[in-house]
């Protein structure tokens, strides 16, 4: 039996070593994103000028920091059921209280920090659409979870109701451009487009962690069965191929920069797809990724390494802006030679400072609010 704990425990440490290495890289896909590839012309000798044109546009393409935030999504879920399968019962202000501390108190602390920079609201709006997402998948969380006998249903009639909504804003509404989700459907409309990532997560914890239940005829709707099967098969065929199943998912990202983007980047022949199209269909590939990944642990080096950023991944996310709205208040150049490597360093320091002082100790005080339980009353002594 204590072979079979131990075997149980490494198992999870390695999922849990790949979730945080994943978190990390999709936070940096984010940070590329936003502060776009080093200048390789500069870099390069002038006879070179031509290929250090080329890896800009493509590095450009490949750090697709939407499908990133994509893959946050499906992790989220992952991880936010993993944490409570055990839960007989959620306390729901034990639950709530814990959930909105861990994500807030760092946003309302980062709100009031960058609030008197001239461009930090500015820089750090575009961030804020996802974790308004994430709250609004933690807020119905509760409901759902006593229902993940139907999580198929829930994912089908998410994306049903997505695609009528797409449909309608595209055939009948105004989108306020080609690539503005979140400014087109606001935060209700845009966790619906993500909501079966969100979900899709929280199966793939169900399966991993619940899968004596699953051998129980009729404790799972035949859909929810149907998808099992789906991610077992997908999980069986990928496990030995993930690194080609990697560089599909970082291809996938890439081109749904490329097919949105209007310039040289995307072939002619290819038409112009809105991500209110291609990242409601990329959750599911993202989906696949992180199912086979997690099935398939691994005690690498590499992914220790990347696994030590991964704990302070959203410090990262939420705060590398901040470097830029700092320069800004100085007479730094961002056209210089080196302006990229100065910006990401600052970033990262920023981001970890930021881990420390603020994002560790709310991480504690949501785990223990999480835990509270206030202290029996005593009763009124007898007459």
């Amino acid at each position: 039996m204590a072979i079979n704990i131990n075997r149980s425990a490494s198992a999870n440490a390695g999922k849990s070593l790949k979730i945080d290495a994943i978190r990390f890289l999709a936070a940096f896909w984010v940070l590329m994103y936003h502060f776009k590839p080093p200048l390789f012309k500069q870099l390069l000798p002038h006879q070179l000028s031509f290929l250090g044109g080329a890896l800009w546009s493509g590095s450009t393409a490949l750090f697709a920091g939407p499908a990133a935030v994509i893959v946050f999504f499906v992790i989220s879920g992952y991880c936010i059921h993993s944490a409570y399968h055990k839960d007989v019962a959620l306390k729901p202000v034990n639950y709530y209280a814990s959930r909105f501390v861990r994500i807030g108190l760092p946003l309302v602390v980062l709100l009031c920090v960058v609030q008197p920079l001239p461009a930090g609201q500015n820089y750090l709006e575009s961030v804020l659409w996802s974790l308004y997402c994430e709250m609004v998948y933690y807020a119905v969380y509760p409901f759902l979870r006593p229902r993940f006998r139907y999580i198929g249903e829930m994912i089908a009639g998410c994306v049903l109701l997505a695609a009528v909504m797409v449909a309608c804003v595209r055939l009948f509404g105004h989108p306020v451009c080609h690539g503005c989700v979140i400014e087109t459907y606001h935060v209700p409309g845009t966790a619906l487009l993500y909501a079966a990532g969100w979900i899709g997560g929280c199966l793939i914890a169900e399966t991993q962690r619940n899968a004596a239940q699953f051998q129980i005829r009729g404790a799972y709707s035949p859909l929810t069965m149907w998808l099992k099967r789906g991610l077992d098969a997908s999980t069986r065929l990928l496990a030995s191929h993930l690194v080609v199943l990697r560089v599909v998912v970082v291809a996938a990202g890439a081109a749904v920069m490329i097919l949105l983007s209007e310039s040289n980047l995307k072939p002619a022949m290819l038409p112009l797809i809105t991500p209110d199209i291609t990242l409601p269909l990329f959750q599911f590939l993202a989906a696949i990724w992180i199912a086979a990944e997690t099935a398939t642990p691994s005690h690498s080096r590499l992914w220790s390494v990347l696994a030590v950023f991964g704990a302070w991944s959203y410090s990262l996310y939420l705060c590398h802006k901040t470097a830029l709205a700092l320069l800004e208040l100085t007479t730094f150049d961002e056209t210089s030679r080196y302006a990229w490597f100065v910006e990401v360093a600052l970033a990262f320091a920023i981001s970890y400072a930021f881990y420390r002082i603020i994002e560790k100790p709310s991480h504690v005080i949501s785990q223990r609010l999480r835990k509270y339980s206030p202290p029996d009353v005593p009763g009124a002594p007898a007459a």
